[in-house]
């Protein structure tokens, strides 16, 4: 699900202040960004790479390039790629995935155990959000959504493990 993908760009605003909050979320879900692209456009043939080792780091590259040049800051576009590559880091716990294309698959395939799913994306948003509420430079009223927000991504990632009908 993308709730621990979203939580990790949310932490990741502590330290990455000067990005738009829509390039960190962008960022933290590009592999599956490039896996739907692959997906309507076959003839790219980018699907099967897109969460390989080989795949995310050229596409971290690519985001930290791009960062780079729109703003001008190595430290904005290393991390930037940071989130790219938390991407499959955070995919290889809950998903079984292969290192390269036709390689071995690994993983710990945490889908499969959906409380066990759960809890480790709730600690992933808790952790997040802590950290994005603990940002300098976010606005008091800003901090009292961070309740509301953690709330949605909780129920979001509960619907995702369980179903509407609690299975």
């Amino acid at each position: 699900m993308y709730m621990g993908h979203y939580a990790i760009a949310l932490g990741a605003r502590r330290r990455l202040q000067a990005l738009p909050m829509a390039w960190l979320l962008f960022a933290s879900i590009e592999p599956d960004l490039h896996d739907v692209l692959g997906s309507l456009v076959p003839a790219l043939s980018i699907g099967p790479d897109t969460h390989t080792l080989l795949g995310v780091c050229a596409a971290a590259i690519v985001v930290a390039t791009i960062t780079s040049l729109i703003f001008r800051r190595i430290d904005l576009a290393l991390g930037a790629g940071m989130l790219v590559l938390s991407h499959v880091a955070a995919d290889y716990l809950t998903s079984r995935l292969p290192l390269w294309r036709h390689g071995p698959v690994v993983g710990l395939h945490l889908y499969a155990t959906h409380w066990v799913d759960f809890l480790l994306e709730a600690g992933t948003i808790a952790i997040g959000l802590a950290l994005y509420a603990s940002s300098p430079d976010l606005r008091r009223p800003a901090r009292g959504g961070v309740a509301v927000i953690a709330i949605v991504m909780l129920a979001c990632q509960a619907v995702w493990n369980f179903g509407l009908d609690g299975g």
